[in-house]
């Protein structure tokens, strides 16, 4: 049976090539470091190092013997998680993928006073537009639009609707709209990468419009960007109200709603979240998203 310390301290050195940076990172002294090596290699019955020009090397014994020791370091690590799972308290470490359209004025705050409430959580959070590649089935993801990651369990949890804005001193140019059907007419702002043609807008009693986009000669991939160009008075464009809203609480009247009786297509909010059981610090925060998220409806 090997001791654990003894194989992460052989990964380690395999991953510095030296034991005095190991040292450092493992927090402890060379010859403790030493030590450990020559019980894994008395262990194992023949040497697993050697050295050139003051850094170590594998030799044929060791590169066979490094995959094994990371997969039991790894099962190991996997194996503590399950445990701490079972604890009752609320702690540990949690991944969360957020779209870059919730972090400014929602997910910040809540995360915040989230910490606040559980001091034993430790949170990273990555934000961004584009689906993530790297969600593994153990992170939490709070994603704007249709979810794609088949890996994860998907509950809408909100919606955004959608208005339209332009800039006052836009319309004090051009005149204020009264019907949807007068936008062609008017420059339209459609800076955000989309691969729909048309647009439509619905009204609670007269029904839906619906009209070609023209094509932009800007596109971005964020709501801060495309907001930016409605402000700059380059047209009429479609904001989500509750993005709206928080952006004209911080800068009054930057632009104004047109048409408010006028609505896009809502945006649905997805929380998504590994299947089968959860350990108590993710149940915990999936239930604090979604109380958080009725501020969407």
């Amino acid at each position: 049976m090997y001791d654990l310390n003894e194989v992460r301290t052989f990964v380690s050195v395999m991953e510095t090539g030296s034991l005095k940076e190991s040292a450092q990172k493992l927090g402890v002294s060379k010859s403790t470091l030493s030590r450990r090596i020559n019980h894994l290699e008395h262990a194992l019955s023949q040497p697993l190092l050697r050295r050139q020009a003051n850094r170590l090397f594998a030799n044929e014994a060791g590169i066979k013997f490094l995959p094994f020791a990371k997969k039991m370091l790894t099962v190991a690590d996997e194996g503590h998680k399950a445990v701490e799972e079972l604890k009752d308290e609320i702690s540990g470490s949690l991944i969360v993928y957020v779209h870059t359209t919730l972090v400014r004025g929602w997910f910040s705050g809540l995360m915040f006073d989230f910490l606040d409430e559980f001091p034993q959580v430790n949170i990273e959070v990555r934000s961004g537009n584009q689906l993530f590649q790297e969600v593994k089935s153990n992170d939490v993801c709070v994603w704007l639009g249709e979810p794609a990651n088949d890996h994860l369990r998907s509950e809408q949890i909100g919606t955004l609707s959608q208005g339209l804005y332009a800039s006052a001193d836009y319309l004090d140019r051009i005149g204020m709209l009264s019907h949807p059907s007068e936008l062609n007419q008017y420059a339209w702002v459609d800076t955000l990468k989309s691969e729909q043609n048309d647009i439509a807008l619905e009204h609670d009693t007269q029904g839906c419009v619906s009209f070609d986009l023209p094509k932009s000669r800007l596109t971005v991939d964020q709501y801060i960007l495309h907001a930016e160009a409605i402000i700059r008075g380059k047209g009429v464009g479609l904001l989500p109200h509750y993005f709206a809203g928080k952006h004209l609480s911080r800068h009054p009247e930057v632009f104004v709603s047109c048409l408010p009786e006028w609505k896009g297509k809502p945006l649905p909010v997805y929380l998504q979240y590994p299947f089968g059981h959860l350990p108590k610090k993710m149940q915990t925060l999936i239930q604090y998203l979604r109380e958080e998220a009725k501020a969407f409806y």
